[in-house]
């Protein structure tokens, strides 16, 4: 496949995938010991959701409260769509306020956790070079928005890969077969993988 042919196929997989394309973080709460009043699980969500402001890759939060003796305890588990987990885990006289030092903390992490992606993507990252056409009146031009890897690798290091560099998709060469494939996010979390016609 040429550089003309590899660029309409990078194309046509962004439109096809597209950038995101996940459903609504799923939020769970247990209590240990606690009693939670309904005001505090809306608090909870409230905060919870919140999060998807500073990261929007969060597929489920699972919060746990609890209260030992004196202590009122929040405990934070922040699943991502690359399988890592961001835990952050409080504790106060006040089951409130360990729930806003616990988010406080997480965010912090996820803040931290999304500006180590984009070092990672803007490193590889060669957007927005015109590759053809002349830019005439009412031409559309295709514009190269991603490079593809030339090193062959599995689809499981492909996977790592497309997590790393925080895109819809990726293309590589597979090692297996020494052909161009195209690995994305399906909306279900899991992998799709999108290989040549034979």
């Amino acid at each position: 496949m040429d550089r003309r042919g590899i660029d309409r196929f990078l194309l046509f997989c962004y439109n096809l995938v597209g950038r995101r394309g996940r459903g609504p973080m799923k939020i769970k709460i247990a209590e240990r010991h606690t009693g939670a009043s309904e005001a505090l699980r809306n608090y909870v969500v409230e905060k919870t959701e919140a999060l998807e402001r500073y990261f929007d890759r969060i597929v489920s939060v699972d919060v746990v409260l609890s209260v030992e003796k004196e202590r009122q305890i929040a405990d934070f588990h922040a699943h991502l769509t690359n399988k890592k987990t961001i835990t952050s885990r409080e504790e106060s006289t006040d089951m409130y306020a360990s729930i806003d030092k616990a988010i406080d903390r997480l965010k912090r992490q996820l803040v931290k956790f999304k500006d180590q992606l984009q070092d990672v993507r803007e490193r590889g990252s060669d957007e927005n070079t015109p590759i053809s056409g002349d830019g005439g009146e009412g031409r559309k031009r295709i514009i190269r928005t991603d490079t593809y890897f030339q090193k062959p690798m599995t689809a499981e290091e492909a996977a790592l890969q497309l997590d790393a560099i925080d895109k819809g998709f990726l293309v590589f060469i597979d090692a297996e077969t020494d052909e161009v494939a195209v690995i994305y996010h399906r909306r279900d979390g899991n992998y799709g993988l999108i290989e040549p016609h034979k």
